[in-house]
Formats: structure tokens, C-alpha cells, sequence
């Protein structure tokens, strides 16, 4: 009994695969999608999205966006996907020091930080 998942980027369809069951990065905390799911729309945080296939796990790093569970199909919409074997951990830590260091001098400079630090913290998670 598997769930199909799909990840689509502005680019391209990144990833369509079947999965045993799904792992999705919400806003607030893990979510986990097995076959027979109720339905549901939800923000994506950034972090790790986990698929666990009869080839084994499968680990991506998505950059937020939204998840559409419906049916047997996981539809996420999100800005970037990458495996998380191709993130390079020093590169993460480097951009979460760059992130801290923005300034934040009006609520609109704090707002573009929060965000990039977010990020920065999800790719460093992903990376380990």
C-alpha cells in the first residue's frame, strides 16, 4: 500500500515517487502521511521532507511552500528541493552566520532576516 508524492518547483517537477509513507516539514512540526490520509492543505516549513520507499529512506530539503494531501497523492508546491546528500553542511552553517549578521533595523529588514534564518537553520538541520 503506497502513497504517491510528488514535488514541484517554479522550475520543474523535482521528484514523483511512490512511498511507503511520507514525512512532511510543516510550519509548525513533523507530519507523517500514510495511505488513506484524511485530506488537508498545509505550510511547508523549511526542513526535511522524509520518504520512506521500498528502496529505503529517501531525505529532501524543502525551502517551505505548501502540502496538498489528497486521495493517495501528496502534492507539495515549494520554492526549492534538493537531496539532502547534496547539501553541503559548511555551506549551511556559513549561510546561517550570514543570515544572523543582516540587519534589522525596521520591521520590514527584520521580517527578510527572520526568513533567511529560518532557512538557514532548516538546510543546517538537513545537512547533519
Amino acid at each position: 500500500m503506497t502513497i504517491r508524492c510528488v514535488v514541484v518547483t517554479p522550475e520543474r517537477t523535482e521528484l514523483d515517487r511512490e512511498a511507503e509513507s511520507v514525512v512532511l516539514p510543516m510550519f509548525d512540526g513533523a507530519l507523517g502521511v500514510m495511505k488513506g490520509r484524511a485530506p488537508m492543505i498545509g505550510r511547508l516549513g523549511f526542513g526535511t521532507l522524509q520518504l520512506q520507499t521500498a528502496a529505503g529512506p529517501e531525505r529532501y530539503y524543502v525551502d517551505g511552500g505548501f502540502a496538498q494531501v489528497e486521495g493517495d497523492v501528496v502534492n507539495i508546491l515549494t520554492a526549492r528541493s534538493i537531496a539532502v546528500d547534496l547539501l553541503d553542511s559548511d555551506e549551511a552553517h556559513k549561510a546561517l552566520a550570514d543570515a544572523q549578521e543582516l540587519p534589522s533595523k525596521n520591521p520590514e529588514q527584520m521580517q527578510l532576516k527572520e526568513t533567511a534564518v529560518r532557512r538557514a537553520r532548516g538546510q543546517v538541520r538537513a545537512a547533519k
